[in-house]
């Protein structure tokens, strides 16, 4: 009689009775979804179901009667061969997760003793481990430029603080926190639009990854707010790694098929001898960012005690906002402008002055970057326009010549909804035409978007408003939007006009930008007069106005009604 070869799986074995179990325990396990596999006490493979065939990429008649550790070699010596060998031993039942490289695959395992080995039943959770790590980057880790977020990066400061406390750390190297922040930031967002802002935080991201060690770990701690924790560094190597930041980000970016300029300021804080917790280091880098901020921005500062005591008189000022508004405490001074040709009186500059109660009289120099930042912003457009022109009406009404009076504004002021309009139906609601008034900008208020900018400007030219852009050539000075803007002043900087004595370069950038302000059909404004010399040599390369201390400190109004009808 011809033998037939059984190509049916085989059974698996009764193990407590040595003779093979039903045929229907077979199907019921090649049904699980499980992997099921049964290992006698030498290790050598007596069942596994059809879901173990799938899982080990291999047929079970190629694996029953050898051993584990031969059919897979990597298992030896692997947290999995310690929890069978545990099983076996033992008796106890065992459980184990982990990676299995040679198959690509995590696996969870659970093992049971029998009387003949141990029987193990696992599970493809590649899956479920892969979520689990997404889940974990997405919750320690900023989604949009893909940097560490605020959490991780205290997780990973607080480490790094404990580390250094602890015995043994070399003390002549420290650990330093860099907390950047863009300069503004905010005025390109709402100018552009968020989806501008974004994927301008990107690149920014992405060209701050380009200069990092893989030692220095950063992260997205907010907004436009960065943080950078540098490891085994001294104050010089950490204030020039700032700076190196800084001149990466000096070219502009591109959006939207137009360049934006960003800056930034980056505040630096050591861990010194005395213990500090990773919130205090931090905070005093936020500190010393705000310092830098202040200082002119596109700076590096460290942080020292004084900050703190800084930082409180900032917080102190800002909560004052609300009472100055109320109280009236604001105030308006007057510095005169004088044309070169014959001495008359063209305009004035209104400069915004706090007489705090507890302070006394603050120059903008002291809290305006604090006013700026805050939710009375908006509300200070409205003073300062209401305020000027109710000088006007009550010098008017005293008899004096009321030249053009100029009033500066911020980039979001200048950009915000509504302006021309507001400006005019303040000036009627006071009967003051709008000839009479003049709005000064700065140069980077203008650039984050020209466009606006050019179309804010020729507004409020056609309503009759002129236009200064204060301290020319301190800032861009691109004749590419320069040509572009219906501006009718371009104001030199005082720092030109202060060099003239010991510069001839400084003599040869104001004749430079006094021919290119004729040649665009604007007028020029010299500020920081300050002796005759200066005004000679003003005077020599054209220009048309000057303002300074030579002429008159900047004047309460009382003070400059009396200038005025001297003159």
């Amino acid at each position: 009689m011809e033998h037939k070869t059984d190509s049916r799986p085989p059974r698996p074995t009764d193990a407590g009775a040595g003779q093979l179990a039903p045929a229907h325990l077979g199907d019921m396990l090649d049904s699980l979804s499980d992997g099921f596999m049964s290992i006698d006490r030498s290790w050598c493979f007596t069942y596994l179901n059809h879901t173990a065939e799938q899982y080990l990429q291999q047929k079970r008649e190629n694996l029953l009667g050898r051993e584990i550790w031969q059919c897979f070699p990597d298992l030896v010596g692997s947290d999995y061969a310690r929890v069978y060998r545990q099983t076996a031993a033992t008796g106890r039942p065992g459980r184990h997760t982990d990676y299995y490289a040679p198959l690509l695959t995590w696996f969870e395992v659970r093992s049971f003793a029998h009387d003949d080995g141990i029987t193990v039943l696992f599970r493809d959770v590649t899956s479920e481990h892969e979520h689990e790590v997404q889940l974990e980057f997405e919750a320690s880790h900023d989604y949009l430029t893909g940097l560490a977020n605020r959490r991780k990066c205290m997780e990973v400061l607080s480490r790094e603080v404990a580390e250094a406390a602890s015995p043994g750390v070399t003390r002549g190297a420290s650990l330093a926190v860099l907390f950047i922040d863009l300069d503004h930031f905010k005025e390109v967002n709402d100018a552009c639009g968020h989806a501008v802002g974004d994927g301008l935080l990107r690149d920014f991201a992405k060209r701050l990854l380009a200069i990092l060690e893989p030692a220095i770990f950063a992260a997205r701690v907010g907004g436009d707010k960065f943080v950078l924790l540098l490891r085994n560094t001294t104050e010089s190597a950490a204030e020039a790694f700032a700076r190196a930041v800084l001149r990466e980000f000096a070219t502009p970016f591109e959006a939207c098929g137009r360049s934006v300029s960003l800056s930034a300021s980056i505040g630096i804080a050591l861990l010194r001898e005395a213990p500090e917790s990773a919130e205090t280091l931090l905070s005093h880098a936020d500190t010393a960012m705000y310092a830098a901020k202040a200082s002119g921005r596109f700076q590096v500062r460290m942080y020292d005690e004084a900050l703190d005591r800084g930082m409180r008189d900032r917080l102190a000022l800002r909560m004052d906002l609300g009472e100055a508004f109320a109280a009236n405490q604001f105030e308006l001074h007057f510095q005169p402008q004088i044309a070169l040709a014959d001495a008359s009186p063209v305009g004035a500059e209104a400069l915004l002055r706090w007489r705090h109660p507890e302070r006394g009289l603050l120059t903008p120099w002291a809290f305006l970057d604090v006013l700026l930042e805050s939710p009375y912003e908006e509300a200070l457009v409205d003073w300062l326009l209401n305020a000027v022109c109710q000088h006007i009406g009550a010098w008017r009404r005293l008899g004096v010549p009321i030249p053009r009076i100029s009033l500066n504004l911020s980039a979001r002021q200048l950009l915000g909804v509504g302006l021309v309009d507001k400006i005019l139906r303040i000036a009627r609601a006071h009967g003051v035409s709008p000839a009479m008034l003049d709005i000064e900008v700065t140069e980077d208020s203008l650039v984050s978007n020209i466009e606006k900018a050019t179309s804010v400007l020729a507004a409020l030219k056609q309503a009759g408003i002129s236009t200064s852009l204060d301290d020319f050539g301190s800032g861009y000075s691109s004749l590419g939007y320069l040509v572009r803007l219906p501006i009718d002043t371009l104001k030199i900087d005082r720092s030109f006009v202060q060099a003239l004595a010991d510069s001839e370069k400084a003599s040869a950038v104001i004749r430079g930008i006094v021919g290119l302000a004729r040649s665009l059909g604007m007028k020029t404004v010299a500020e920081g007069v300050e002796s005759q010399p200066q005004v000679a040599e003003l005077k020599d390369v054209g220009c048309d106005v000057i303002q300074g201390y030579l002429i008159s400190r900047p004047l309460e109004s009382g003070a400059f009604a009396e200038f005025m009808l001297r003159l």
